[in-house]
């Protein structure tokens, strides 16, 4: 037996250390048994006090790995967000080139349609009547016929002439011509049976008439109009829808926008201004 020097305690002869306080024994054989048990003797490898050497030589017990907290599958990317954004970006894309395609279809559109347009200012009114009457109507007081030996007046020094209104049909067709239909409602008094004319020509905005060289759109000073010929068949003669026509290139206007004025008046045969009607002002744009 070993006595330990530090706390007494009585050790086996094959103990290093001091079973009680661990303190080195006494110089002391160190046993290794590189195998079984033999002859019966009990394994060298435990003391006598029933511990073994692993104990003894403080072998370090098995510490299982720590167990991960984290999952070996890799977070998922961010690919899923750019496809959305350029699935977006794309149709967005899309969008903008379907607008200037219906754009440019629309230009090439307006480019080939026809090639003078009518603005008016302010909007006409619509005509009282569907159907235009030429021909006067007579008021309740007018004998319905000139006696026979009553001779036709040749003056109109005591002519009356009231005027009512002026509308106008824009871009509309007549003799396979584009123009307008201009309606005009009067009543004149003291011209039966006087040759006469319903004048309207056309001026610019800043009171200059539009010329021209025709003698069918135009007066005998070489100014444009539209004209109707006239003979009231009573003394008083209402004129409900008077209708004069007057073709679009018959106004002599290169390309451009202006604000034109119609001026309606009553001429007599020789063209020469017997009453003011009335004006109508009007834009026009020629292609």
């Amino acid at each position: 037996m070993k006595k330990c020097q530090t706390c007494g305690n009585q050790n086996a002869d094959d103990m290093r250390f001091c079973l009680n306080c661990g303190s080195t024994l006494p110089d002391a054989p160190v046993i290794v048994n590189f195998g079984g048990a033999q002859g019966g003797q009990s394994n060298p490898g435990t003391n006598p006090y029933g511990q073994s050497m692993e104990t003894q030589f403080g072998k370090p017990q098995f510490q299982p790995p720590p167990q991960q907290n984290y999952s070996m599958v890799p977070p998922a990317g961010k690919s899923g967000g750019s496809k959305k954004i350029f699935i977006a970006a794309a149709g967005v894309f899309g969008l903008f080139f379907l607008i200037l395609v219906a754009g440019a279809a629309i230009i090439g559109y307006n480019m080939m349609k026809k090639k003078e347009i009518v603005t008016v200012s302010p909007t006409p009114t619509a005509s009282p009547s569907t159907s235009p009457s030429a021909s006067p109507s007579a008021s309740k007081s007018a004998s319905p016929t000139p006696k026979p030996s009553e001779s036709p007046k040749s003056s109109t020094t005591d002519a009356k002439v009231k005027f009512d209104k002026i509308w106008v049909d824009y871009n509309v067709s007549e003799g396979g011509e584009k123009g307008m239909r201009i309606h005009v409602k009067f009543e004149v008094t003291g011209m039966e049976g006087v040759d006469s004319y319903l004048m309207v020509y056309f001026e610019k905005e800043d009171g200059s008439k539009l010329t021209t060289s025709s003698s069918l759109y135009g007066s005998k000073d070489g100014n444009v109009a539209a004209k109707k010929a006239l003979k009231p068949g009573f003394e008083v003669t209402v004129y409900k829808d008077l209708e004069v026509f007057m073709p679009y290139n018959e106004l002599n206007l290169t390309k451009g926008k202006y604000n034109l004025k119609m001026d309606a008046d009553l001429a007599d045969d020789d063209e020469n201004l017997i009453e003011h009607l009335g004006y109508h002002e009007f834009q026009y744009e020629k292609f």
